[in-house]
């Protein structure tokens, strides 16, 4: 099972971009809703209002728009899903809660929040209202229990195929790879379909970087191998072949750096200097040699990991004769 922080990670990214969140609202959610923001007034709200009781299910991603004729700010609460929830509400109505006591405590005026679900998980999601939750419920004691709906963007079961609506660049490959990222035959058609996106996107600074993120997501979250991963990136254009490079060298910088965390920490418990220093090589040691065996399976020679690692190539060749030894 792939961990959801990876699915967290790509989602937070994503729609951290007011240019997705407003594609995906004209795309997906309904026209009588639609209709009545002023998408040109969509600004990010930074304050986290997500407690420790919350942080394992949100990512806080909070925008303020104007909505009806008369303009009232409202905000919108996005939230990512790659899994079912089967009380949605109660994480909701304690969000809401958190919200408006910070608007209280900063004297603000209050606004209303429409929670937004974008859900991209293999299992059907089951709607329904909070007043379910509840059995032998009457009409009268459901009048006390909080009214809390939310829009759900149902990315899995799209029968209007809203894909073919959005507009801007990254919320097409957004909305793709969320759509895909389990089915491996279908990421791969996407991405085929994708090519020119991602090619264009590539051409400038902030969509390259937002490509490499795209890359790493696949590469840690899809059932691709890395070799067809890194032949699709490398047949679209010689800008996203430099992507890869680029990704490489994240993996083997959070390899070294847990690495050396590691290496720091057996020292400590060994509770003396020369285990601290022996530890800090041997962190070192591993993680430069899972960077070499990451950059191996990308198709990399041992002069491009010696360029890369900075390393006399005869010791590339030493680490690489390792890894097959331990292969087999």
């Amino acid at each position: 099972m792939i961990p959801k922080h990876i699915h967290d990670r790509f989602f937070k990214e994503a729609f951290s971009r007011p240019e997705v969140v407003a594609d995906f609202i004209q795309a997906y959610l309904p026209d009588q809703f639609s209709r009545q923001l002023n998408i040109q007034t969509l600004t990010r709200l930074q304050d986290s209002h997500v407690d420790d009781d919350l942080s394992q299910h949100y990512v806080d991603l909070l925008f303020s728009v104007e909505c009806g004729e008369q303009q009232i700010a409202i905000a919108l609460l996005f939230e990512h899903k790659s899994y079912p929830e089967e009380y949605p509400h109660f994480q909701i109505v304690q969000y809401l809660l958190n919200y408006w006591r910070d608007q209280l405590k900063e004297k603000e005026t209050l606004r209303p929040i429409v929670p937004i679900i974008v859900y991209h998980g293999k299992p059907k999601w089951k709607q329904r209202p909070m007043r379910d939750y509840f059995e032998q419920t009457t009409d009268l004691l459901a009048s006390f229990l909080p009214d809390c709906q939310y829009y759900l963007i149902n990315l899995i079961d799209d029968p209007d195929n809203h894909f073919d609506l959005l507009q801007s660049l990254y919320a097409k490959l957004t909305a793709g790879l969320l759509k895909t990222i389990r089915k491996k035959q279908q990421l791969k058609t996407m991405l085929e379909a994708l090519k020119q996106v991602i090619d264009q996107l590539a051409s400038n600074q902030l969509g390259e970087q937002f490509v490499k993120t795209a890359f790493l997501y696949i590469s840690w979250g899809s059932s691709l191998t890395s070799f067809e991963i890194v032949a699709i990136f490398r047949s679209i254009s010689p800008k996203t072949d430099k992507i890869i490079m680029s990704a490489a060298e994240t993996w083997i910088q959070e390899g070294v750096e847990r690495g050396i965390k590691q290496g720091v920490q057996q020292g400590v418990q060994q509770g003396v200097q020369q285990g601290v220093q022996q530890g800090v090589q041997q962190g070192e040691y591993q993680a430069t040699l899972r960077g070499i065996k990451g950059m191996l399976k990308l198709g990399m020679d041992a002069k491009t990991i010696a360029a890369a690692f900075d390393l006399p190539l005869k010791t590339v060749k030493i680490y690489i004769a390792t890894i097959s030894r331990k292969q087999k």
